[in-house]
């Protein structure tokens, strides 16, 4: 039986940058220390399945040089420094699957005579605030205060999630990385990200997140779009980076969601009351917190500290979904997204094989998928 030589050193260094791997790796590999101090050599089939366990190519353990590893393409933007970034696995992994999906969007959009999407990379960060935030509103589709005819901050999340992509931009919400339950996303480590593109930009949310921070999410995520600039991002305590590009995108989000000239109004009215303004808005108390802090009706310390209360509280109170597969299917996939497969699979230009391989559905649950959910998202 074959075995062969590989350069143990990418294998040291993905341990030293993730330690816990360590155990699970001594126990599907029983004889992984021998490998690495070369006292004996693994079969080219083991060594598959080590690349595999610690998501590098196989062909890196045959390179005689290291590679740079375990690393994303975008910038990480972190609201405290406070210490070296290191993105873990599922996060890498996430990224690399949503921009396999971008490339066959781009690729797919253009075959089909799609032009580029005006409006991406049409706003500079020295714009003035409300005239990008009515811009973005207008390509949507939304009036000032759009949010205030919804019912409820998931009613409010889905109708932007629609406008967005309605207007040409694929949006992904989801809380493990693709459909595998054994590897959940971390909320304090990303809140979302955005891969920005002139034919398909995608957005994702992570779904571990209270609803009432997907939102503000989502809506930092759009100007990300809107100035053409990819990007991850934690927003802790809903605060962005100490840089230009992500102070610009916040500011832009608060005025996006909630209009100053009308939450002045309100206020006037109400003063302080976190409860009434949100039933007037139909947005999350949370975001009318961060509203009235960009606007200095109140402190930072009374922010925070309802912050930290406010977060508490709902996600005590979250309801866990027992699960309808196919309704987190259409946003795991991106309901735009997976329509442009079906059409290009109807059309021939994709091959089933490919379809269930990029959209992570295979044969009759890719077909029951389709059936219950693509074409009745309106």
């Amino acid at each position: 039986m074959l075995r062969v030589d590989f350069n143990v050193e990418i294998v040291n260094q993905t341990i030293k940058l993730y330690p816990d791997l360590w155990i699970e790796l001594q126990k599907r590999f029983p004889k992984i220390e021998h490998w690495l101090k070369r006292e004996e050599k693994p079969t080219l089939k083991q060594l598959g399945k080590l690349a595999h366990f610690l998501h590098i190519p196989l062909g890196y353990l045959l390179l005689d040089e290291v590679p740079t590893l375990h690393k994303i393409p975008i910038p990480h933007f972190r609201t405290k420094e406070e210490a070296p970034f290191q993105p873990s696995l599922e996060l890498i992994d996430t990224i690399k699957s949503v921009r396999k999906k971008q490339e066959w969007a781009r690729d797919l959009l253009k075959e089909f005579g799609h032009v580029k999407l005006s409006f991406v990379g049409s706003l500079d960060i020295n714009a003035d605030i409300k005239e990008a935030a009515a811009k973005i509103r207008e390509t949507l589709n939304l009036a000032d205060n759009w949010t205030a005819e919804l019912h409820g901050r998931s009613t409010a999340l889905n109708h932007l999630v629609k406008k967005a992509e309605g207007v040409g931009i694929f949006v992904i919400v989801n809380s493990i990385v693709d459909f595998n339950t054994h590897r959940p996303l971390n909320v304090k480590e990303f809140r979302g990200f955005v891969l920005s593109d002139e034919y398909a930009p995608f957005i994702f949310i992570n779904g571990k997140d209270a609803k009432s921070a997907q939102l503000f999410t989502l809506a930092h995520e759009l100007v990300h779009v809107w100035i053409g600039k990819s990007a991850s991002f934690d927003l802790r305590e809903m605060m962005p980076a100490k840089d230009e590009i992500e102070q610009f995108c916040n500011s832009v989000a608060a005025e996006f969601l909630v209009p100053e000239h009308i939450l002045r109004k309100q206020y006037a009215q109400y003063g302080v009351d976190y409860q009434a303004l949100s039933r007037y808005f139909k947005v999350s108390e949370l975001v009318i917190a961060r509203r009235l802090l960009d606007l200095e009706l109140i402190q930072r310390n009374e922010f925070l500290d309802y912050y930290k209360e406010y977060i508490s509280r709902e996600i005590q109170s979250r309801r866990v979904l027992g699960g309808d597969f196919y309704e987190t299917a259409k946003y795991r996939i991106s309901i735009r997204f997976a329509r442009l497969i079906h059409a290009a699979l109807l059309e021939g230009r994709i091959l089933y094989r490919d379809a269930y391989r990029v959209t992570g559905l295979y044969g009759k649950t890719f077909d029951e998928f389709f059936r219950r959910q693509v074409y009745s998202y309106v």
